[in-house]
C-alpha cells in the first residue's frame, strides 16, 4: 500500500520566523507582508521579540499571518553578553486572536538591543516570570507555552552557542531551525542537520524548519518551508505544523515523497544529490544518488533494517538543500524495530 510521507494536499510556502518594527526589525508588518507575497509566500509568522501582537487584519485569501513571539533565556550570566549561551524559542498561537503571553519577563526586554513597546504586552503576574538556563528550565517554558495554547519551536542553535547537553533534553517542541538566514549572514554556520539528527536520536519526534529570522531586507528569502494543508486557514495550517506536514528548503523543491512495498520514492526539482539517512550508518550504495550535472529528479531507496527513522536531503548544483523531517518507522511500516528505538536513544 502506498503511504504518502508528504501529504497529497495543497502546498503553501511559509516563513515561520520574522521581526518587524514592533521589536528590532527594520520593516513594518505591512511591508513584510508585501515583500513575502510578491515572492509567492502564503504564510508568515510574526515573531517579534518578547511581545505577542496578533496581525489578523493582514489576512486575505492568499496570505495568512501567524500570531507568535520569540522568547530568549540567557545562560552564563557571569560572561559578557556576546559570549553567553542563549536559548531562543518561538511561541506560535493556535488561536489567531491570542493576546495573552504564556511567559513575560521584563528583564529580558531590557536586555534587547532595541526594546519593544511593552504597553502592548498582555500577561498575568508582575512581569518577572521565573526562568532558568538549563534543559529543565527551558522545558518548563516549553510546557508553559503548550499549556496555554501555543506550539513551540527551537531557533538557531549554532548562533546561540548551545550544545547537546541542552538541546538533546528538550521535550514538547514541534520543530527546530535547521537553517536561519539572518544568523548565517552575521557569520555563523547555521545549516545544522547534525544538531537536528542529535535531537531526533535523543528521542524527540520533531520536524525541521528553515527560516529567514527577518530583521532587514538582506535576510529575505534565504530559508523557507512548504506546508501541506487542505486550505489556507489558521486552524488547518497549525494542524499541519503539529502533524509535521511540511519540509524545509533553501532552494530545491520536493514534489512527492512516499513509501510502497519496502521502497521509498522521492521526486524533486533538478538536483545533484539525493540522500536518505537514518539513526545509524546506512549503506551508501543504497542511500545516495548523485549526478554532478544536477540532473536527478527522482530516486528510489529500499528500506533497511536499521531504519528506525529516515529523513531525506536534496542538494542542488548551488549547494542549496531541502530537508524533510525524520519519519519514524511506525509511520510507514510496522516492525519490531520500533520497540528497539527506545533502547537506542542518546543523551548529551
Amino acid at each position: 500500500m502506498k503511504k504518502y510521507l508528504l501529504p497529497n494536499k495543497k502546498c503553501f510556502k511559509a516563513n515561520l520566523h520574522c521581526h518587524s518594527t514592533i521589536s528590532d526589525g527594520k520593516m513594518t508588518v505591512e511591508e513584510l507582508k508585501s515583500l513575502y507575497k510578491e515572492q509567492g509566500y502564503s504564510i508568515l509568522a510574526y515573531t517579534d521579540h518578547e511581545i505577542l501582537v496578533p496581525h489578523t487584519d493582514l489576512q486575505d485569501e492568499n496570505f495568512l499571518p501567524l500570531t507568535g513571539y520569540e522568547v530568549q533565556i540567557y545562560g552564563d550570566m557571569h560572561l559578557p553578553k556576546r559570549l553567553r549561551r542563549v536559548c531562543h524559542i518561538n511561541y506560535i498561537a493556535k488561536n489567531a486572536n491570542q493576546r495573552k503571553m504564556p511567559f513575560f519577563n521584563l528583564d529580558d526586554v531590557l536586555r534587547l538591543d532595541k526594546q519593544p513597546d511593552i504597553s502592548k504586552a498582555v500577561y498575568d503576574g508582575d512581569g518577572k516570570d521565573y526562568k532558568e538556563y538549563s534543559a529543565n528550565g527551558i522545558n518548563a517554558l516549553i510546557k508553559k507555552g503548550l499549556d496555554n495554547g501555543f506550539i513551540v519551536s527551537y531557533n538557531h542553535p549554532t548562533w546561540s552557542k548551545e550544545d547537546a547537553s541542552i538541546y538533546t533534553n528538550f521535550q514538547g517542541l514541534y520543530s527546530m531551525e535547521i537553517y536561519n538566514t539572518d544568523a548565517e549572514l552575521s557569520g555563523h554556520d547555521t545549516y545544522c542537520p547534525y544538531v537536528y539528527e542529535e535531537m531526533v536520536r535523543s528521542g524527540q519526534k520533531i520536524g525541521c524548519i528553515a527560516n529567514d529570522d527577518t530583521h532587514k531586507k538582506e535576510d529575505l528569502f534565504g530559508g523557507f518551508n512548504y506546508v501541506y494543508a487542505d486550505e489556507l486557514s489558521y486552524d488547518k495550517v497549525i494542524k499541519a505544523l503539529e502533524n509535521g506536514d511540511y519540509y524545509a528548503s533553501r532552494g530545491p523543491k520536493i514534489n512527492a515523497l512516499w513509501y510502497e512495498n519496502g521502497v521509498f520514492h522521492i521526486e524533486c526539482s533538478p538536483a545533484k544529490e539525493i540522500v536518505i539517512s537514518n539513526s545509524g550508518r546506512r549503506d551508501p550504495k543504497i542511500s545516495i544518488k548523485r549526478d554532478a550535472n544536477g540532473g536527478i529528479t527522482k530516486a528510489e531507496f529500499p528500506i533497511s533494517e536499521l531504519d528506525l527513522f529516515v529523513r531525506f536531503t536534496v542538494t542542488d548544483i548551488y549547494g542549496k538543500t531541502a530537508n524533510t523531517r525524520a519519519y519514524f518507522r511506525e509511520e510507514f511500516e510496522t516492525s519490531k524495530a520500533i520497540a528497539e528505538f527506545e533502547s537506542r536513544k542518546i543523551k548529551g
